[in-house]
């Protein structure tokens, strides 16, 4: 008597839509990280970088013997050298200028004489400060005179 030997089919793999999706989102992570890997490479390449500074809100500014005392400290966040070169208090121009050279991750107390006789600040009152960089870029943060 012969012997039947049914065959099943018998279903290994995805579904080609399955397939295609999971293709594509690998595709995706792979481009990504490429991306940023060769972004990450030109940046370091050319120099480029962020610029960034953290004013710590221990600003200070007072007034002794008739000569207003502006202090900051502040840390380099960015990625790159900065070097602040002025410092402006209030809306008038009452800035000195300073040279602060902050390399990445370090963290330094910014002291401004002024003595300009214009610069008549009022003890209780908040003005805004705009911390200057050789690059070109403002920081601002604020602080009671007093």
């Amino acid at each position: 008597m012969p012997t039947r030997i049914s065959m099943k089919r018998v279903k290994k793999g995805l579904e080609p839509l399955i397939a295609a999706i999971v293709l594509i989102a690998i595709t995706l992570i792979v481009a990504i990280a490429v991306a940023a890997w060769v972004t990450g490479l030109f940046a370091s390449i050319t120099g480029a970088g962020v610029e960034k500074l953290y004013i710590y809100p221990n600003t200070t500014l007072k007034r002794i013997a008739g000569v207003w005392y502006f202090n900051a400290t502040v840390t380099n966040v960015g990625t790159i050298n900065s070097t602040i070169v002025g410092v402006t208090v209030g809306f008038s121009y009452c800035s000195n200028s300073t040279n602060v050279a902050l390399g990445p991750g370090d963290t330094r107390l910014v002291n401004v004489t002024i003595s300009a006789p214009s610069c008549n600040y009022i003890n209780g009152t908040t003005y805004q400060v705009q911390i200057i960089t050789q690059a070109g870029n403002t920081f601002y943060t604020v602080v009671v005179a007093g």
